[in-house]
Protein backbone atom coordinates (compact mmCIF):
# COMPACT_ATOMS: atom_id res chain seq x y z
CA UNK A 1 0.00 0.00 0.00
CA UNK A 2 3.00 2.21 0.36
CA UNK A 3 3.74 1.63 -2.94
CA UNK A 4 0.48 3.19 -3.75
CA UNK A 5 1.05 6.66 -1.67
CA UNK A 6 4.13 7.30 -4.53
CA UNK A 7 0.54 7.42 -6.68
CA UNK A 8 -1.07 9.81 -4.58
CA UNK A 9 2.11 12.19 -4.16
CA UNK A 10 1.99 12.18 -7.89
CA UNK A 11 -1.91 12.91 -8.66
CA UNK A 12 -2.01 15.37 -5.01
CA UNK A 13 0.83 17.72 -7.07
CA UNK A 14 -0.76 17.04 -10.29
CA UNK A 15 -3.78 18.47 -8.92
CA UNK A 16 -2.72 21.59 -7.14
CA UNK A 17 -0.40 22.57 -9.76
CA UNK A 18 -3.15 22.41 -12.55
CA UNK A 19 -5.14 24.79 -10.49
CA UNK A 20 -2.28 26.97 -10.06
CA UNK A 21 -1.65 26.85 -13.85
CA UNK A 22 -5.26 28.14 -14.56
CA UNK A 23 -4.76 30.64 -11.35
CA UNK A 24 -1.32 32.09 -12.61
CA UNK A 25 -0.86 31.79 -16.23
CA UNK A 26 -4.42 31.59 -18.29
CA UNK A 27 -6.28 34.42 -15.14
CA UNK A 28 -3.76 36.97 -15.70
CA UNK A 29 -4.55 36.70 -19.55
CA UNK A 30 -7.81 36.71 -19.01
CA UNK A 31 -8.12 39.25 -16.52
CA UNK A 32 -6.56 41.91 -18.89
CA UNK A 33 -8.87 40.82 -21.77
CA UNK A 34 -11.42 41.79 -19.59
CA UNK A 35 -9.46 45.15 -18.42
CA UNK A 36 -9.84 44.13 -14.83
CA UNK A 37 -9.10 47.27 -12.29
CA UNK A 38 -5.08 45.74 -11.67
CA UNK A 39 -4.74 47.62 -8.32
CA UNK A 40 -7.86 46.43 -7.11
CA UNK A 41 -6.89 43.18 -8.58
CA UNK A 42 -3.54 43.41 -7.12
CA UNK A 43 -4.91 44.23 -3.34
CA UNK A 44 -7.50 41.48 -3.76
CA UNK A 45 -4.56 38.70 -4.90
CA UNK A 46 -2.21 40.44 -1.52
CA UNK A 47 -5.47 39.36 0.75
CA UNK A 48 -5.96 36.17 -0.84
CA UNK A 49 -2.40 34.77 -0.81
CA UNK A 50 -1.87 35.73 2.79
CA UNK A 51 -4.24 32.24 3.21
CA UNK A 52 -1.53 30.25 2.30
CA UNK A 53 0.01 31.43 5.62
CA UNK A 54 -2.00 28.80 7.23
CA UNK A 55 0.43 26.41 6.56
CA UNK A 56 2.25 26.79 9.64
CA UNK A 57 -0.66 26.05 11.79
CA UNK A 58 -1.62 23.01 9.66
CA UNK A 59 2.15 22.00 10.23
CA UNK A 60 1.98 22.33 13.80
CA UNK A 61 -0.94 20.24 13.88
CA UNK A 62 0.04 17.42 11.49
CA UNK A 63 3.69 16.74 13.69
CA UNK A 64 1.38 16.21 16.83
CA UNK A 65 1.58 12.36 17.33
CA UNK A 66 -2.52 11.51 17.46
CA UNK A 67 -3.44 14.43 14.21
CA UNK A 68 -5.89 13.20 12.30
CA UNK A 69 -4.41 13.65 8.53
CA UNK A 70 -6.09 11.60 6.43
CA UNK A 71 -9.89 12.89 7.31
CA UNK A 72 -8.08 16.51 7.20
CA UNK A 73 -6.88 15.54 3.99
CA UNK A 74 -10.02 14.13 2.39
CA UNK A 75 -12.09 17.48 3.50
CA UNK A 76 -9.81 19.80 1.96
CA UNK A 77 -9.80 17.53 -1.65
CA UNK A 78 -13.70 18.55 -1.59
CA UNK A 79 -13.13 22.08 -0.54
CA UNK A 80 -10.81 22.42 -3.39
CA UNK A 81 -13.63 21.33 -6.02
CA UNK A 82 -16.23 23.20 -4.48
CA UNK A 83 -13.88 26.00 -4.19
CA UNK A 84 -12.39 26.36 -7.64
CA UNK A 85 -15.88 25.91 -8.96
CA UNK A 86 -17.60 29.03 -7.17
CA UNK A 87 -14.01 30.83 -8.53
CA UNK A 88 -14.59 30.00 -12.34
CA UNK A 89 -18.43 30.95 -11.38
CA UNK A 90 -17.94 34.13 -10.01
CA UNK A 91 -14.84 35.50 -12.33
CA UNK A 92 -16.19 38.64 -13.41
CA UNK A 93 -16.69 39.79 -9.54
CA UNK A 94 -13.19 40.03 -8.05
CA UNK A 95 -14.27 40.17 -4.24
CA UNK A 96 -16.28 37.07 -4.63
CA UNK A 97 -13.51 35.37 -6.60
CA UNK A 98 -10.73 36.72 -3.82
CA UNK A 99 -12.53 34.92 -1.71
CA UNK A 100 -12.47 31.48 -3.18
CA UNK A 101 -8.69 31.83 -4.20
CA UNK A 102 -8.08 32.46 -0.93
CA UNK A 103 -10.13 29.43 0.00
CA UNK A 104 -8.19 27.06 -2.16
CA UNK A 105 -5.07 28.51 -1.22
CA UNK A 106 -6.20 27.55 2.57
CA UNK A 107 -7.25 23.99 1.12
CA UNK A 108 -4.22 23.25 -1.15
CA UNK A 109 -2.08 24.03 2.30
CA UNK A 110 -3.86 21.51 4.08
CA UNK A 111 -3.60 18.50 1.65
CA UNK A 112 0.06 19.65 0.68
CA UNK A 113 1.36 19.92 3.96
CA UNK A 114 -0.43 16.61 4.98
CA UNK A 115 1.06 14.68 1.99
CA UNK A 116 4.45 16.52 2.79
CA UNK A 117 3.84 15.00 6.11
CA UNK A 118 3.00 11.32 5.23
CA UNK A 119 5.89 11.96 2.87
CA UNK A 120 8.36 13.11 4.80
CA UNK A 121 8.20 10.24 7.51
CA UNK A 122 8.23 7.35 4.82
CA UNK A 123 11.68 9.07 3.64
CA UNK A 124 14.14 7.08 6.13
CA UNK A 125 17.19 7.98 3.98
CA UNK A 126 18.91 10.25 1.19
CA UNK A 127 18.01 7.78 -1.90
CA UNK A 128 13.62 8.10 -0.96
CA UNK A 129 14.00 11.71 -0.05
CA UNK A 130 15.31 12.03 -3.92
CA UNK A 131 12.88 9.97 -5.52
CA UNK A 132 10.02 10.93 -3.55
CA UNK A 133 11.24 14.90 -4.59
CA UNK A 134 11.39 13.44 -7.96
CA UNK A 135 8.01 12.16 -8.19
CA UNK A 136 6.29 15.33 -6.69
CA UNK A 137 7.93 17.46 -9.30
CA UNK A 138 7.04 15.10 -12.00
CA UNK A 139 3.23 14.95 -11.01
CA UNK A 140 3.57 18.73 -10.45
CA UNK A 141 4.96 18.88 -14.31
CA UNK A 142 2.43 17.06 -15.54
CA UNK A 143 0.04 18.91 -13.99
CA UNK A 144 0.90 22.52 -15.48
CA UNK A 145 1.15 20.41 -19.16
CA UNK A 146 -2.59 19.22 -18.95
CA UNK A 147 -3.93 23.11 -19.18
CA UNK A 148 -1.82 24.62 -22.01
CA UNK A 149 -2.78 20.78 -23.99
CA UNK A 150 -6.13 21.77 -23.40
CA UNK A 151 -5.59 25.27 -25.31
CA UNK A 152 -3.65 24.33 -27.97
CA UNK A 153 -5.82 21.10 -28.94
CA UNK A 154 -8.60 23.59 -29.05
CA UNK A 155 -7.36 27.14 -30.36
CA UNK A 156 -11.65 28.51 -29.79
CA UNK A 157 -11.06 27.87 -25.95
CA UNK A 158 -9.66 31.23 -25.88
CA UNK A 159 -13.14 32.35 -27.49
CA UNK A 160 -14.81 30.32 -24.67
CA UNK A 161 -13.22 30.20 -21.31
CA UNK A 162 -16.33 29.01 -19.32
CA UNK A 163 -15.52 25.83 -21.36
CA UNK A 164 -11.67 25.78 -21.21
CA UNK A 165 -12.34 26.45 -17.07
CA UNK A 166 -15.14 23.53 -16.73
CA UNK A 167 -12.53 21.32 -17.96
CA UNK A 168 -10.02 21.66 -15.51
CA UNK A 169 -12.85 21.51 -12.77
CA UNK A 170 -13.46 18.18 -14.37
CA UNK A 171 -9.80 17.18 -13.65
CA UNK A 172 -9.96 18.21 -10.41
CA UNK A 173 -12.49 15.90 -9.32
CA UNK A 174 -10.00 12.34 -9.43
CA UNK A 175 -8.74 13.08 -6.22
CA UNK A 176 -11.54 12.49 -4.32
CA UNK A 177 -10.78 8.95 -4.95
CA UNK A 178 -7.06 9.11 -4.13
CA UNK A 179 -7.05 10.49 -1.31
CA UNK A 180 -9.15 7.90 -0.02
CA UNK A 181 -6.80 5.28 -0.88
CA UNK A 182 -3.48 7.17 1.18
CA UNK A 183 -1.94 5.01 3.60
CA UNK A 184 -1.00 7.13 6.57
CA UNK A 185 1.31 4.85 7.99
CA UNK A 186 5.55 6.56 9.84
CA UNK A 187 7.94 4.48 8.71
CA UNK A 188 9.85 2.17 11.53
CA UNK A 189 12.97 4.06 11.73
CA UNK A 190 14.32 5.70 14.25
CA UNK A 191 15.09 9.32 13.75
CA UNK A 192 18.48 10.77 15.62
CA UNK A 193 17.89 14.25 16.46
CA UNK A 194 21.28 15.01 17.42
CA UNK A 195 22.80 16.89 20.85
CA UNK A 196 22.10 20.14 21.01
CA UNK A 197 25.54 21.69 19.52
CA UNK A 198 24.48 20.01 16.40
CA UNK A 199 20.53 21.00 16.76
CA UNK A 200 21.60 24.64 16.80
CA UNK A 201 23.74 24.21 13.48
CA UNK A 202 20.43 23.27 12.29
CA UNK A 203 18.81 25.85 13.12
CA UNK A 204 20.82 28.43 11.89
CA UNK A 205 20.66 26.58 8.68
CA UNK A 206 17.39 26.72 8.67
CA UNK A 207 17.10 30.56 9.45
CA UNK A 208 19.31 30.89 6.87
CA UNK A 209 17.37 28.96 3.99
CA UNK A 210 14.34 31.05 4.80
CA UNK A 211 16.03 34.14 4.13
CA UNK A 212 17.15 32.07 1.00
CA UNK A 213 14.07 31.62 0.29
CA UNK A 214 12.38 34.86 0.31
CA UNK A 215 14.71 35.70 -2.01
CA UNK A 216 15.31 33.23 -4.67
CA UNK A 217 11.16 33.23 -5.18
CA UNK A 218 11.36 37.20 -6.07
CA UNK A 219 10.89 35.46 -9.53
CA UNK A 220 7.01 36.01 -8.26
CA UNK A 221 7.77 39.41 -8.94
CA UNK A 222 7.16 39.01 -12.62
CA UNK A 223 4.96 35.75 -12.42
CA UNK A 224 1.38 38.09 -13.12
CA UNK A 225 2.64 39.88 -15.92
CA UNK A 226 4.85 37.72 -17.58
CA UNK A 227 2.14 35.76 -19.51
CA UNK A 228 -0.38 38.73 -20.76
CA UNK A 229 3.07 40.32 -22.07
CA UNK A 230 4.09 37.34 -23.75
CA UNK A 231 0.51 36.84 -25.44
CA UNK A 232 0.04 40.59 -26.00
CA UNK A 233 3.72 40.43 -27.95
CA UNK A 234 2.21 37.44 -30.13
CA UNK A 235 -1.36 35.73 -29.41
CA UNK A 236 -2.77 33.26 -26.29
CA UNK A 237 -2.13 30.33 -28.76
CA UNK A 238 1.45 30.92 -29.24
CA UNK A 239 1.85 31.90 -25.42
CA UNK A 240 0.33 28.23 -24.51
CA UNK A 241 2.77 26.57 -27.40
CA UNK A 242 5.86 28.60 -25.85
CA UNK A 243 4.81 27.36 -22.34
CA UNK A 244 4.19 23.87 -23.55
CA UNK A 245 8.08 23.74 -24.45
CA UNK A 246 9.57 25.82 -21.98
CA UNK A 247 7.70 23.20 -19.18
CA UNK A 248 9.02 20.42 -21.12
CA UNK A 249 12.58 22.55 -20.80
CA UNK A 250 11.35 22.18 -17.14
CA UNK A 251 11.17 18.10 -17.56
CA UNK A 252 14.48 18.20 -18.82
CA UNK A 253 16.22 20.39 -16.08
CA UNK A 254 14.48 18.19 -12.95
CA UNK A 255 15.83 14.98 -14.91
CA UNK A 256 19.24 16.56 -15.25
CA UNK A 257 18.95 17.51 -11.47
CA UNK A 258 18.34 14.48 -10.03
CA UNK A 259 21.74 12.80 -12.03
CA UNK A 260 23.77 15.83 -11.20
CA UNK A 261 22.58 15.46 -7.63
CA UNK A 262 24.51 11.79 -7.79
CA UNK A 263 27.31 13.10 -8.64
CA UNK A 264 27.84 16.50 -7.30
CA UNK A 265 27.33 18.07 -3.78
CA UNK A 266 23.37 19.66 -3.51
CA UNK A 267 24.30 22.89 -1.88
CA UNK A 268 26.88 23.55 -4.92
CA UNK A 269 24.50 22.46 -7.25
CA UNK A 270 21.88 24.96 -5.48
CA UNK A 271 24.54 28.58 -5.56
CA UNK A 272 25.50 27.67 -9.05
CA UNK A 273 21.72 27.71 -10.42
CA UNK A 274 20.95 30.33 -8.18
CA UNK A 275 23.59 32.60 -9.60
CA UNK A 276 22.64 31.16 -13.25
CA UNK A 277 19.34 32.03 -12.78
CA UNK A 278 19.99 35.85 -11.67
CA UNK A 279 22.66 36.85 -14.75
CA UNK A 280 20.19 35.37 -17.25
CA UNK A 281 16.89 37.22 -15.82
CA UNK A 282 19.41 40.74 -15.17
CA UNK A 283 19.37 40.90 -18.86
CA UNK A 284 15.65 40.64 -19.70
CA UNK A 285 15.57 44.42 -20.86
CA UNK A 286 18.56 44.21 -22.66
CA UNK A 287 17.73 42.30 -25.73
CA UNK A 288 14.82 41.90 -28.32
CA UNK A 289 11.53 39.67 -27.53
CA UNK A 290 12.32 36.49 -29.17
CA UNK A 291 15.87 36.17 -28.05
CA UNK A 292 14.28 37.00 -24.55
CA UNK A 293 12.36 33.87 -25.06
CA UNK A 294 16.10 31.44 -25.96
CA UNK A 295 17.43 32.88 -22.52
CA UNK A 296 13.80 32.48 -20.30
CA UNK A 297 14.10 28.60 -22.03
CA UNK A 298 17.50 28.51 -20.50
CA UNK A 299 15.79 30.08 -17.34
CA UNK A 300 12.80 27.21 -17.22
CA UNK A 301 16.22 24.58 -17.49
CA UNK A 302 18.27 25.64 -14.88
CA UNK A 303 14.98 26.38 -12.74
CA UNK A 304 14.16 22.74 -12.72
CA UNK A 305 18.05 21.60 -11.34
CA UNK A 306 18.03 24.08 -8.67
CA UNK A 307 14.10 22.90 -7.55
CA UNK A 308 14.77 18.81 -7.17
CA UNK A 309 18.18 20.36 -5.13
CA UNK A 310 16.39 22.73 -2.97
CA UNK A 311 13.44 20.33 -2.03
CA UNK A 312 16.09 17.62 -1.04
CA UNK A 313 17.95 19.59 1.20
CA UNK A 314 15.00 21.43 2.82
CA UNK A 315 13.62 17.62 3.23
CA UNK A 316 17.16 16.95 5.36
CA UNK A 317 17.24 20.11 6.93
CA UNK A 318 13.91 19.85 8.59
CA UNK A 319 14.83 16.13 9.75
CA UNK A 320 11.78 14.54 9.48
CA UNK A 321 9.65 16.98 10.88
CA UNK A 322 6.96 18.86 8.42
CA UNK A 323 7.13 22.10 11.16
CA UNK A 324 10.88 22.80 9.85
CA UNK A 325 10.01 22.34 6.22
CA UNK A 326 6.98 24.32 6.38
CA UNK A 327 8.85 27.25 8.46
CA UNK A 328 10.64 27.27 5.02
CA UNK A 329 8.39 26.49 2.84
CA UNK A 330 6.68 30.03 4.99
CA UNK A 331 9.19 32.53 3.65
CA UNK A 332 8.59 31.28 -0.46
CA UNK A 333 4.75 31.76 1.00
CA UNK A 334 5.52 35.20 2.02
CA UNK A 335 7.53 35.84 -1.51
CA UNK A 336 3.75 35.25 -2.89
CA UNK A 337 2.02 37.35 -0.76
CA UNK A 338 4.64 40.17 -1.54
CA UNK A 339 5.95 40.12 -4.67
CA UNK A 340 3.03 38.33 -6.92
CA UNK A 341 0.78 41.33 -6.14
CA UNK A 342 3.14 43.66 -6.20
CA UNK A 343 4.47 42.83 -9.51
CA UNK A 344 0.90 43.27 -10.94
CA UNK A 345 0.68 46.32 -9.39
CA UNK A 346 3.72 47.15 -11.29
CA UNK A 347 3.00 45.71 -14.63
CA UNK A 348 0.48 49.17 -15.05
CA UNK A 349 3.53 51.13 -14.48
CA UNK A 350 6.78 49.84 -15.60
CA UNK A 351 7.90 47.44 -18.39
CA UNK A 352 7.88 44.44 -17.56
CA UNK A 353 11.79 43.36 -19.62
CA UNK A 354 12.33 45.84 -15.90
CA UNK A 355 10.52 43.72 -13.37
CA UNK A 356 12.12 40.93 -14.60
CA UNK A 357 15.73 42.53 -13.85
CA UNK A 358 14.46 43.62 -10.36
CA UNK A 359 13.99 40.21 -9.69
CA UNK A 360 17.29 39.03 -11.62
CA UNK A 361 19.10 41.08 -8.84
CA UNK A 362 17.25 39.94 -6.23
CA UNK A 363 17.70 35.90 -7.08
CA UNK A 364 21.68 36.59 -7.25
CA UNK A 365 21.94 38.49 -3.87
CA UNK A 366 19.80 35.52 -2.41
CA UNK A 367 23.27 33.51 -2.81
CA UNK A 368 24.40 35.22 -0.17
CA UNK A 369 22.67 33.32 2.60
CA UNK A 370 22.43 29.77 0.96
CA UNK A 371 26.54 29.92 1.13
CA UNK A 372 26.58 29.77 5.13
CA UNK A 373 24.30 26.69 5.46
CA UNK A 374 25.53 23.55 6.87
CA UNK A 375 23.83 20.83 5.85
CA UNK A 376 23.78 18.15 8.55
CA UNK A 377 23.48 15.24 5.53
CA UNK A 378 24.97 11.74 6.85
CA UNK A 379 25.65 10.53 3.37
Amino acid sequence: MLKLNSLIYFYTYFTAEMILVYINSYLPIYFSELKVDITQLSIILFFSYLFLFSRVAISVYFDRKNAKRKPLIIFSSFGIILSFTLLILNLNLLFIFGVFLGFIFAFVSVIIVGINKIMITQSPDIKTKNKNALIIQLGAINGSLIPIILFLINTNLSANWNQFFIFGILLTTPILIFVFLLKDEDANYKFNGGNNQEFKIVKKSIVLMCIFLFLACSDRLFSFSIKPWISFKSSTTFFSFVWFVLTLVYVSGNFCGGVILKRVNRKRVLIISTVLIGIILFFAPFIDFFLFLIFYGFYFFISGIFLVSLLSIMMELSQNKVFYYQLMALFSIAANVVFTPLGAYLFNHIDTEIIIMIAGILIMISTIPICFIKENINE
